[in-house]
């Protein structure tokens, strides 16, 4: 947990700023903290201080105990939560002040599929307006991390997560064959270029995690899911 913590803390803000300079759509729900944006750092907890957590020269191992020190236990319990995107679970696109009242208000660990486009097996896509072009996509992503970053106490970016089953679960990305389709391909070479275009994607798309390719063996064919 400790490693992972750091690993979203630095992937989920430096893609969060990567992508704050190239889309320029209002947010919705307040002005963007400015305050919090320093010079080479972010002030995740709003304290005025570098804290060791928020200092990119420091050991990595000093930043995650720096964090774990200051978590409550509801907020470290947050980050063990995987919450499913909109019109899975999340009933809202963008952030809204009600968010302020919900769970993960002390933050979440995971937003799985947000804005993807798929709602529940059967049901047509849903009718988001930021599932493409792509770099909406990412900016709507982008204003949901924002939400954690500046709204929750201590600033821990969240995941976004994929699964990737097949290239990215996504109503506008490539389309691959099952993980079990291409194990019997016996080619490492075209599963790497399959993992190089779903990374990609999914990075342009603005997700920061996705679960591919998977590696177990399959060993009972009843299983439901086997074809991944």
């Amino acid at each position: 947990m400790k490693q992972l913590l750091i690993t979203v803390l630095l992937s989920g803000s430096c893609g969060f700023l990567a992508a704050q300079k190239t889309v320029k759509t209002p947010a919705i729900y307040k002005p963007v903290r400015t305050e919090m944006y320093k010079k080479g750092w972010i002030d995740f907890n709003k304290n005025g201080v570098k804290d060791i957590y928020e200092d990119p020269s420091a050991p990595v191992d000093a930043r995650i105990e720096d964090l774990l020190k200051q978590m409550t236990l509801e907020e470290k319990t947050c980050q063990m939560v995987t919450l499913y995107g909109y019109k899975r679970v999340l009933k809202d696109d963008l952030p809204t002040p009600e968010w302020k009242n919900q769970l993960w208000k002390d933050g979440i660990g995971a937003i799985d599929e947000h804005l993807n486009g798929f709602q529940q097996w059967g049901l047509p896509p849903s009718d988001n307006e930021y599932v493409w072009p792509a770099s909406r996509h990412a900016w709507a992503l982008n204003e949901v991390q924002r939400f954690f970053i500046e709204e929750t106490r201590l600033g821990i970016p969240t995941d976004f997560t994929n699964e990737g089953i097949r290239g990215v679960e996504s109503y506008k990305a490539t389309n691959f064959p099952t993980q079990l389709g291409l194990g019997h391909t016996w080619n490492r070479e075209l599963i790497r270029q399959v993992g190089v275009i779903t990374g990609r994607e999914a990075r342009m798309l603005g997700y920061t995690n996705v679960y591919a390719p998977i590696l177990d063996v399959g060993r009972d064919q009843r299983w439901g899911r086997y074809e991944e």
